[in-house]
């Protein structure tokens, strides 16, 4: 009868004592590691000088002639940025690779 009594209070207590322990803890790890990551890895930016060659609203992205031979088009992060600038305007823009694709995340007209 006694070890009946227990076994029922270690099959009913014991999950519950395993399960709440490490979740607290669990938790606590998870926000050390996320703010290491951010603080480790912040996002590379990369400034550029060029002069806008197109621009684009519909699909979000400017047209850059970075030089004589070479034009890259970059996705605007900002949709304001479009306000900003004109086609032949020379400026420096601040990329970043957000998701796989070179974004703009900052310009300012030379």
């Amino acid at each position: 009868m006694m070890r009946a009594i227990l076994a029922l209070c270690l099959a009913v207590l014991w999950p519950a004592a395993i399960l709440a322990t490490p979740a607290a803890l669990s938790d606590d790890r998870e926000a050390a590691v996320t703010s290491r990551a951010v603080t480790l890895h912040p996002p590379a930016t990369e400034t550029l000088r060029g002069i806008v060659d197109s621009v684009d609203e519909g699909s979000d992205t400017l047209l850059i002639r970075l030089s004589a031979d070479r034009t890259e088009s970059f996705k605007v992060q900002d949709g304001l940025i479009f306000n900003a600038v004109r086609f032949g305007d020379p400026v420096e823009i601040s990329v970043q690779t957000i998701s796989g694709i070179r974004t703009i995340v900052g310009l300012a007209k030379e």
